[in-house]
């Protein structure tokens, strides 16, 4: 997919040496030296300078040539493109009638690369020994999204679980198609608000857990706990340095009230603490 999104002089200057599974996001800017991360770790290409060619040419690729069918999409800021891509977009707003109708000269891409990996979440085992509520807490990048996925297919194979995927990356779906290994009870809803998800998906889908990626804001939160009230588990993510910063917010501090374990990664792919609410202790130390 990579090869399609990408020029070919931005593709080989990152992945001449290097598999696609070892990238996790690109960083394109106009006149500026390209970017990447690796492991969390950004490095630069070596005397590759990104052009507004190079940019024109991942969202033409992104947007299939036709950026007027996605232009809901731009307005917020990115554009989510075959098996779970998501494309940040930087550029200058074009307001109508006060609100932001579409971005035109792009000037800056943040190209999140997807990643499937299976037994990320072995450390975290007993979680899905005693299914209850949980929340994972990192800031960006470290691999929230990655962990979620895999807790969806691992529960998905006993129990119902509804995936509410507003941004169309976690459980990535193509033409109808999922993209990723999910457990034989999975029903993922991809780009629905998810404020719309919660009010009608969870009764007519009537799952046993919600998988959900990047809780924001009080709404998400009040809903959050009203579907915990209604007995349905939740799995989220929350950006945030430390779970002390949780219970400190007004905001979501709801959530500590409702979820039992606390997962927090401390770099990509290594879990820092798991906290049992129920028992009181860290289980992982």
């Amino acid at each position: 997919m990579l090869d399609k999104l990408l020029n070919e002089s931005i593709y080989n200057a990152v992945f001449a040496d290097r598999s696609e599974s070892e990238v996790t996001e690109l960083r394109m800017r106009a006149g500026k030296p390209l970017s990447f991360a690796v492991k969390g770790e950004y490095l630069t290409a070596d005397g590759v300078i990104v052009t507004y060619d190079d940019i024109e040419h991942t969202i033409g690729m992104a947007s299939k040539h036709s950026v007027y069918a996605v232009n809901d999409s731009i307005a917020k800021g990115y554009i989510v493109c075959g098996e779970g891509y998501r494309i940040g977009l930087c550029g200058e707003g074009v307001m109508k009638e006060g609100r932001l109708f579409t971005l035109k000269n792009i000037t800056s891409l943040c190209l999140r690369v997807p990643h499937e990996i299976k037994g990320c979440c072995e450390s975290i085992a007993v979680i899905f020994e005693n299914l209850d509520n949980t929340l994972i807490i990192s800031p960006p990048g470290l691999g929230k999204t990655t962990m979620l996925r895999e807790a969806a297919r691992i529960v998905s194979r006993r129990r119902n679980v509804l995936v509410l995927d507003e941004r169309g990356e976690l459980i990535p779906v193509d033409g109808g198609r999922i993209c990723v290994e999910t457990g034989q009870m999975c029903d993922v809803a991809s780009n629905i608000p998810k404020l719309i998800a919660y009010e009608t998906l969870v009764r007519t889908m009537r799952p046993d857990v919600i998988v959900t990626d990047e809780v924001f804001g009080e709404r998400e939160v009040r809903a959050i706990c009203d579907i915990s009230r209604c007995g349905v588990k939740v799995f989220a993510s929350l950006h945030a340095e430390k779970l002390e910063q949780v219970f400190a917010s007004e905001i979501y501090r709801p959530l500590c009230g409702i979820m039992r374990y606390f997962v927090t990664i401390e770099a990509v792919g290594k879990v820092g603490k798991l906290y049992d609410k129920g028992s009181g202790r860290c289980l992982n130390w």
